[in-house]
């Protein structure tokens, strides 16, 4: 089973607190595990900030942009979702119109104004060894459905808004999901 372009949504079984109501985009997963993005968690950092640390000017009104918190995993790198207008360096496609790149280039022509389409930066990531996301899943500590751009791309401060619509996306409403999930 891959995972890559899928979303993992944290079921009440899940036991890293981190990972409370998470909604996490999977940009690649294989048989040495996986990495993802969680696309909910907005960050008290801002995009300015970025800049700033980063010596780039900003020639836009993107400084109100949402920052999240990609995961506890390299949070120091700015790992950023972007749609395939454009191809940036070090880009990994994730999907047909979705790709992951940690490309300064891409921070540069956001700050610019000169890229079109949607994009999400989170700082840092979430990643499983081998086996590891198979036995959560497993376990009852996420659910999984198809990835949906609009919910990816959506800016929102308040973070169970994605994941109450990523739930709805499989048919599932909050007050449905129990602790008490069993294995058929």
């Amino acid at each position: 089973m891959n995972l890559t372009n899928q979303l993992l949504i944290a079921t009440p079984e899940m036991a890293d607190e981190r990972f409370f109501k998470a909604v996490i985009l999977i940009c690649e997963h294989n048989e040495h595990g996986a990495l993802g993005i969680n696309i909910n968690m907005p960050s008290d950092i801002t995009f300015e900030e970025i800049l700033e640390s980063l010596a780039i000017p900003m020639n836009s009104h993107k400084a109100e942009s949402i920052i999240y918190e990609g995961g506890p995993v390299n949070t120091q790198c700015g790992f950023i979702l972007h749609q395939n207008l454009y191809d940036y360096d070090s880009s990994i496609q994730i999907a047909k119109n979705i790709s992951l790149t940690t490309s300064k280039d891409i921070i540069k022509a956001i700050a610019q104004d000169t890229m079109n389409g949607d994009w999400l930066m989170a700082l840092g990531c979430a990643t499983w060894h081998e086996g590891q996301l198979e036995q959560e899943i497993a376990d009852n500590a996420w659910l999984t459905c198809a990835s949906d751009e609009k919910l990816i791309f959506k800016n929102t401060l308040e973070k169970h808004d994605k994941w109450e619509q990523a739930l709805d996306i499989i048919g599932v409403k909050p007050h449905q999901l129990s602790g008490d999930i069993g294995h058929a």
